[in-house]
């Protein structure tokens, strides 16, 4: 069965202090206690419930895109593994292919997952880029 895969508690706590105000299914108690809920719960409900916002991996990046005008992309590579690459769309990029950057930030070699390639690129974003 495949199951959604939601932000880490630490990147929920990222993700708040950096303006993060979405619709979600799923919160953070202040310990780091995950709970998923009947109906989405804005940011204001997670005051009143003092919780934090659990979005899944693919919300985060669709608002560090439209907030923040970055675009994470997840790919794998047979020699590296899973990669991560960030690329800012408020600057006009030109890439040389042949010397294409993956990011693999705090990593030598690849990912275990895409999961944690996404969960690695999201965490960079708001920690290094925002």
């Amino acid at each position: 069965m495949i199951t959604e895969d939601f932000v880490s508690f630490e990147t929920a706590k990222l993700l708040k202090e950096k303006g993060f105000d979405g619709k979600c299914r799923a919160r953070y108690g202040t310990a780091g206690s995950f709970s998923y809920e009947k109906y989405e719960i804005e940011a204001s409900d997670c005051e009143t419930l003092n919780a934090i916002l659990a979005p899944t991996l693919q919300m985060a990046v669709k608002w560090l895109e439209k907030v923040h005008n970055l675009h994470c992309v997840v790919d794998y590579d047979f020699v590296l593994g899973w990669y991560c690459q960030i690329t800012s769309l408020k600057e006009t990029v030109e890439y040389d292919y042949l010397e294409m950057k993956h990011y693999h930030p705090g990593k030598d070699n690849g990912f275990s997952s895409s999961e944690e390639a996404y969960e690695t690129a999201i965490k960079y974003c708001l920690e290094i880029l925002i």
